[in-house]
């Protein structure tokens, strides 16, 4: 029996060297033909050479958590193709991509183009390319049409309760020139503004009685300066004064007021009048 220490291959044999440069690559797409276009693409970027210096191969490894497709692309310098052994139209390198050992099959490399098959592929390469890019933009131009969209329905929305507010600010505006013509509001507000401007500040009114165009303002606190008051147009309204009588007085006797008392007024001055004509 052979002895199988001279069958076995020694375990201290060295691993396979790399072969070709191994670049991963994720795509959208299972079709090999389509990875290839991309890759060829990318060449420029992929590829630590001229890409007129190399040649790509492109193997599947499987799909992605983001759902993609990756794929290894081995890169080899078309030097190394062209002194490869003839084993037909392609030569097998060998290449590691996360440690795992991948095998990548290379066309040899070809003096000029062929016939109208090398033609043909080139354009089928090329409209892939095309189609991708196209998918690509077409997508693009989708998410920027819903994006506008969802802009002019939040401005028509905008638009809606401004044109609401409008027509309740019409509404309440309507409803003040009515007031203001049946009541007379800017009387009101012209007395009220000379009380203040009398007052030189705030000034608490008790009331406000409007009869015969003339409105009567009662005032809560004496006011600061009378004069000017008058001198605004606002006249006091005369207040008939009441007098106590002596204890013991004849009847029919004229009342008089106890010694050192003056007559004691019903209200003290605090009202005062106006019309359109005198307020200013």
């Amino acid at each position: 029996m052979p002895n199988p220490a001279e069958t076995e291959p020694p375990s201290n044999a060295p691993p396979p060297q790399d072969e070709v440069f191994v670049r991963a690559v994720d795509l959208p797409t299972l079709s090999l033909r389509q990875a290839r276009a991309a890759v060829a693409q990318q060449l420029d970027i992929l590829s630590p050479l001229p890409p007129a210096e190399v040649a790509a191969a492109v193997v599947l490894i499987g799909p992605t958590e983001a759902g993609l497709h990756r794929y290894a692309v081995g890169l080899a310098p078309l030097r190394l193709l062209a002194e490869a052994p003839a084993e037909g139209r392609s030569v097998t390198l060998i290449g590691r991509l996360d440690g795992e050992i991948v095998a990548f099959r290379f066309d040899r490399p070809r003096t000029g183009i062929g016939g109208a098959g090398d033609w043909i592929e080139i354009a089928t390469i090329a409209g892939a390319c095309l189609a991708i890019l196209l998918a690509g933009a077409n997508l693009r131009v989708d998410r920027e049409i819903d994006a506008v969209q969802a802009r002019l329905d939040a401005t028509d929305a905008l638009v809606q309760q401004r044109s609401h507010e409008v027509a309740q600010v019409a509404r309440v505006a309507g409803a003040w020139r009515a007031a203001a013509a049946t009541r007379k509001a800017g009387l009101v507000d012209c007395a009220l503004t000379s009380l203040v401007k009398a007052n030189a500040g705030p000034v608490r009114v008790a009331g406000l009685a409007m009869a015969g165009g003339q409105l009567t303002a009662r005032l809560a606190d004496p006011p600061v300066d009378p004069a000017a008051l008058k001198a605004l147009g606002l006249a006091p309204v005369a207040t008939p004064a009441v007098q106590t009588s002596v204890a013991g007085a004849p009847a029919g006797a004229e009342p008089a007021s106890a010694p050192g008392e003056a007559a004691v007024p019903l209200a003290l001055a605090h009202d005062f009048q106006t019309g359109a004509a005198a307020c200013r």
